[in-house]
Order: C-alpha cells, then sequence, then structure tokens
C-alpha cells in the first residue's frame, strides 16, 4: 500500500467519516510495513484519537505524550515547542519498541522534538513515526503517513470546531432543541 495524495489548496475540510477512514488507513500502512512496537505514543492533542484508535486495532497500550506548538487566537500560528517531561500510561515498563503517531507533520517541529525527547528520555531500541497527513514543507518526513499534501493546505480536521464552542454555547443549543 501507497500513502494517498491530496491536491488541495487553502484549506482541506475533513468530516468524520474521512477522518476515522484516513486513520483505518493508517493502521493498515502501519500493519503492512511490519514494525515490531510495543506500546503506542500519541501526541497530545492531535494525535490523542489516531493513537487511541490504533493501540485498539493492534492491541497495544496507549501513551499519552504532551507536545504543543500552536496557538494564537485562532489557533493556526505555530510557535515554540513544548514537550511535557513525563509520559502519561498504565504500563508497568515501556518496551523497547515504541510507535509514536501524530495527527500530522507539518513543519516537522513538534515530530521531532517528540523523537529527540523519547530519544534522549526513554532510549527505545526502535521508534517508528506515522502521521495521517505529511505535508511538502515538513522538514522531518515520519516513517510512515497516510495522506501526502504537496499543496500544504490548512487542515480543518472534525473535532476543530470544539475550540469555538464553550458550555454556554452547548446549553444555548439545548435550550433551541427543546422548544
Amino acid at each position: 500500500m501507497k500513502p494517498l495524495i491530496d491536491p488541495t489548496a487553502g484549506e482541506l475540510v475533513v468530516s468524520w467519516e474521512q477522518y476515522h477512514a484516513l486513520i483505518e488507513y493508517l493502521a493498515l500502512l502501519i500493519h503492512d510495513r511490519g514494525c515490531p512496537f510495543d506500546q503506542v505514543v500519541a501526541l497530545s492533542r492531535g494525535g490523542l484519537r489516531v493513537g487511541d484508535v490504533i493501540s485498539r486495532l493492534f492491541s497495544r497500550p496507549l501513551v499519552v505524550m504532551a507536545v504543543s506548538s500552536y496557538g494564537g487566537a485562532d489557533g493556526r500560528e505555530q510557535g515554540s515547542v513544548r514537550v511535557g517531561q513525563s509520559l502519561a500510561h498504565t504500563c508497568p515498563r515501556l518496551g523497547s519498541h515504541l510507535l509514536l503517531v501524530d495527527d500530522l507533520a507539518d513543519q516537522g517541529t513538534t515530530l521531532e522534538a517528540a523523537t529527540t525527547w523519547l530519544r534522549r528520555a526513554v532510549k527505545p531500541d526502535s521508534l517508528t513515526t506515522a502521521v495521517l497527513w505529511l505535508k511538502r514543507h515538513s522538514a522531518l518526513r515520519p516513517h510512515i503517513w497516510a495522506m501526502e499534501l504537496p499543496a500544504s493546505p490548512w487542515i480543518l480536521q472534525p473535532f476543530e470546531r470544539y475550540e469555538k464552542l464553550t458550555p454556554a454555547d452547548l446549553l444555548q443549543k439545548t435550550a433551541r432543541g427543546a422548544a
């Protein structure tokens, strides 16, 4: 199997159905590669859903690593990378083969910071990286990606709508539905 290629420029709007289909396609690519891994390390926040599904499909424990680089008023400004200094997991110990997953490799800085930290702090024998989307200008190319984006569009993922909603908005929506 090969990664898919999407020529979209501007914004790529992704539905929940497309999002889940792409995670499943990534899982098939990981399976085809035959790379061994003991745990799935998901980068929070964008890689959490990806990591959850991959860990369930492969029956491997999920490890969460906090890494952040986007911010600003609309969440579209990439700034300095901030890496958490511990991993969240319930494993008695981490295995020596890790699969690091995220939603995308945009500039590659988040993925690079995460791999550097894992290699220094955990020292795995192997560390395979996998993402849903790879943008052309990424400085770091993951080992596995589901879709390549040569035009490097902004990706509007289905969960991003929650970044603009508040509990008050949900109350209003519920009140309108009940009326």
